[in-house]
């Protein structure tokens, strides 16, 4: 499957965003804290709560577009403090990428008579 993951450590919590192709997840500790279906570009906003002793962290996470680098940034603040920030280029993307310059070269080969 074409999925692209982030993940970070916190005070022991794993946090992670998986992102499929339609649909993100943001996941803590194993848990699915958040979902938000659609494009993969669309710029996202997750909030949510997670439990640590006798307090709960707040944990806010969000993706968004980055044209330098290119790709998908993510970045995760917990209570206010900005603790991850990673920008990657999905697998999807880059094949389509990959398969433009090739398409082209057919074409030219073809348009040359080989």
């Amino acid at each position: 499957m074409f999925k692209t993951t982030w993940k970070t450590e916190y005070k022991g919590h794993v946090i992670e965003l998986v992102n499929r192709p339609g649909l993100e997840r943001l996941i803590a500790d194993g848990k699915e804290i958040a979902r938000a279906p659609g494009a993969t570009w669309e710029p996202r906003r997750f909030q949510a709560t997670i439990p640590d002793g006798n307090r709960s962290m707040k944990v806010d996470a969000n993706t968004r577009f980055s044209k330098s680098p290119l790709g998908l940034r993510f970045t995760v603040s917990v209570d206010g403090k900005e603790i991850y920030s990673e920008v990657k280029l999905p697998l999807r993307w880059s094949l389509a990428f990959a398969a433009v310059p090739l398409i082209l070269a057919s074409v030219v080969v073809r348009l040359a008579g080989y």
